[in-house]
């Protein structure tokens, strides 16, 4: 049976980015390899527990729904790569551009269609169309 002894360091405190600590960490040794001259190459992939707690499901920041708005209006006119000029219900006129699930779902946005707009509270010219609101009389 083969034991292989490794020392395997902990890096010192000056070498550590302000995120990373000395905290005890899990790992697992995921690839073993002799290279001939070279001796053993092992890889190990650590993980801190404040990587472990610093986890957090996409979306669950509070400030990325609180800079924006969410406004509707109609399509005016069809541009290049996605891009439309969408009047909205309070008479602005903006620079409306598809969303990535709208463009996942091949929805056909076309001048004259009501939509729904996320609009940055930075910048009020520019917004994205996250949702096309239904007809009443198409299917």
């Amino acid at each position: 049976m083969l034991h292989l002894h490794c020392n395997l360091h902990r890096p010192s405190p000056s070498l550590l980015l302000p995120h990373q600590s000395l905290l005890p960490t899990s790992s697992s040794i995921n690839q073993v390899n002799f290279n001939g001259s070279k001796g053993w190459l092992v890889k190990i992939a650590t993980k801190t527990s404040t990587a472990i707690n610093s986890k957090k499901p996409r979306g669950s920041e509070e400030g990325a729904s609180a800079d924006k708005w969410v406004h509707e209006g109609s399509v005016t006119e069809s541009l290049p790569n996605g891009m439309f000029r969408v009047l909205l219900d309070n008479e602005d006129l903006i620079l409306g551009y598809i969303s990535g699930k709208i463009r996942q779902n091949f929805v056909r946005v076309l001048p004259g269609d009501r939509v729904r707009v996320e609009v940055s509270r930075y910048d009020t010219s520019k917004g994205r169309i996250i949702y096309r609101i239904r007809n009443k009389t198409s299917a």
